[in-house]
């Protein structure tokens, strides 16, 4: 259902941010965080209308670390409770709009609770 996470020029500088304020190597497992920041998160992402030029993109396969089937269904889970129909499209937009409204919040936690999710890894 979905090959490739495709992030924004400013998600990619989030990353960078973020990469270098946690200490944690990966992209793929800043971005895992970020997306479940926000599922978590009771209100529904802005549904924006995202350029992704200059931007990253990153397989599907190594964003989900070998979880694929559990992200995808967070996400089948999170369509439901919106009310949106979990059609391909829709679920690469709510994997955009989560992923990046996480990315936005864990940017602008401070070093004390940033430090909580490089513990985590």
């Amino acid at each position: 259902m979905i090959d490739r996470v495709k992030l924004t020029s400013a998600a990619k500088q989030q990353l960078i941010n973020l990469k270098r304020r946690t200490g944690i190597e990966h992209y793929n497992t800043i971005c895992r965080h970020a997306l479940v920041v926000s599922l978590n998160n009771p209100a529904n992402a802005p549904i924006e209308n995202l350029q992704f030029a200059n931007g990253i993109e990153i397989d599907w396969e190594v964003f989900c670390g070998g979880h694929g089937n559990t992200y995808l269904n967070l996400l089948i889970t999170r369509a439901a409770e919106e009310g949106v129909k979990p059609t391909e499209s829709n679920i690469r937009q709510l994997l955009s709009s989560h992923l990046h409204r996480g990315l936005s919040y864990l940017s602008s936690r401070n070093e004390n609770e940033i430090s909580t999710i490089a513990a985590i890894e």
